[in-house]
């Protein structure tokens, strides 16, 4: 009975942190996509 109440415990404990990753990655700024990059060799620096 013991090893069922321990392995909800982890459950419980993995989608608190799900949801706080979640939060959390909603207050970040939106990522901007990769493609708008140029893509090149050795072209010249800002």
């Amino acid at each position: 009975m013991l090893d069922a109440v321990f392995l909800a415990a982890i459950v419980a404990l993995f989608a608190l942190i799900a949801l706080v990753a979640k939060g959390v990655e909603k207050l970040g700024p939106e990522a901007r996509p990769s493609t708008s990059r140029t893509t090149g060799r050795g072209g010249e620096r800002p």
